[in-house]
């Protein structure tokens, strides 16, 4: 082979070598390009995912704030209600009963439509007893015989103090969908609200 030809292949490799190197370069860029864009975008989606997580539990304690405020106004206002009536006249706390029931009322419908199952089946149990012990209430208002009245009132503030641990259980439920906490507490019940509401309401209408 003469000097001419191989000097001609060699000029043709080294062509051919420096478009290889080019071409890989390239398809290599272009795949470091594509890893870095799937992981943008993979970020993007767990930041979105993350948004949407904390906006859902934004507005889960927006409303199991407002829900729990309000089943314990009611409630309060009850009791002033009740306890008024063994001093006389009650007709400011009969004002703040309506109030209040109108609040909870309002504030249960939009928990309906964002609370999960669990708080609202735990704050049904809670709202049972408070419609109860509204009913009550307007019973003792009706009452004429001061002796009647006063163990009628007795037995509503029984009722009364007796959801305060409902309302615990509830809350306990709400913390931990909020991430307020990481677990119930060990004293949590759920099956201790079903097994004293028979009774309660019992001993109420007895």
């Amino acid at each position: 082979m003469s000097g001419a030809n191989v000097s001609l292949i060699v000029a043709i490799a080294g062509v051919g070598g420096t478009l290889a190197s080019a071409v890989i370069t390239q398809v290599l860029a272009q795949r470091a390009e594509s890893r870095r864009l799937d992981r943008e975008q993979q970020l993007r989606a767990e930041e979105q995912r993350a948004s949407e997580s904390q906006h859902k539990i934004n507005q889960l304690r927006t409303c199991y704030v407002q829900l729990n405020a309000h089943d314990r106004q009611y409630r309060d206002a009850m009791l002033a209600y009740a306890y008024a009536f063994k001093s006389g006249s009650a007709d400011a706390e009969a004002a703040e009963v309506s109030t209040a029931r109108r609040a909870q009322r309002d504030t249960r419908a939009e928990a309906q439509l964002v609370a999960s199952d669990a708080v609202l089946a735990a704050e049904s149990g809670v709202n049972d007893r408070l419609t109860t012990a509204y009913r009550y209430l307007m019973n003792v208002a009706d009452e004429s015989d001061p002796s009647t009245r006063r163990a009628k009132i007795s037995q509503l503030i029984g009722l009364l103090d007796s959801i305060i641990p409902q309302q615990g259980r509830v809350r306990a439920l709400m913390r931990l969908e909020v991430h307020a906490s990481e677990e119930l507490p060990a004293w949590f019940d759920s099956d201790s609200q079903l097994s004293t509401h028979g009774r309660v309401d019992a001993d109420v209408h007895g």
